[in-house]
């Protein structure tokens, strides 16, 4: 009996440092809060957006010739941080309050930089904006907006990624991402 319960103890023993091994390896979530602003060619001139966003408003009007600028939506899209030869998907999708406009938001691949202060790399990011017609058993789906890239940002940064025409009057949908890494 004391043989056995000797090498129990023995197989914990060997198990225990190798779990916090694994502890220290795992990856932490990357956090992506997501704005969708719309860009408006026409209108009063007033902008429609939370106090947060107001300081990127602000260099969008001196960069675009928009007259004013309405948050369409936002989310947090959390996922896991991967390595290089690995490939940690995210994606979300949604309808765009008053437009009817569906979008789907996805990245192939999210790292974090170990140097402070820390850079998030995502790769294969990508928005589109859709409208869907159809039946349920027949629906078409037909792009208005598209960005993609691949990109490089700064924790906790306002980034505006890009732009995009979503009507011939000019508009634009103009996507801003803020990452955090939560550990």
């Amino acid at each position: 009996m004391r043989q056995v319960l000797g090498i129990l103890a023995a197989a914990t023993l060997v198990a225990a440092p190798s779990i916090q091994a694994q502890d220290k390896q795992s990856s932490p979530n990357v956090e992506l809060t997501v704005y969708l602003l719309s860009g408006a060619t026409q209108g009063t001139g007033t902008d429609d957006v939370p106090q947060d966003l107001s300081s990127a408003v602000k260099q969008l009007h001196g960069v675009f010739s928009y007259k004013s600028y309405k948050l369409s939506e936002s989310f947090v899209l959390r996922g896991r941080s991967s390595g290089p030869q690995e490939f940690a998907h995210a994606n979300t999708q949604g309808i765009l309050p008053g437009t009817g406009l569906h979008y789907s938001f996805n990245y192939n691949r999210v790292r974090i930089s170990p140097e402070k202060p820390r850079t998030i790399h995502i790769d294969g990011l990508q928005i589109n904006l859709h409208t869907v017609t159809g039946s349920p058993s027949n629906r078409h789906n037909e792009t208005v907006a598209s960005i993609a890239t691949d990109l490089d940002l700064g924790e906790g940064q306002k980034t505006v990624v890009g732009k995009s025409s979503i009507n011939n009057a000019g508009d634009a949908l103009i996507l801003v991402i803020v990452p955090k890494v939560i550990e």
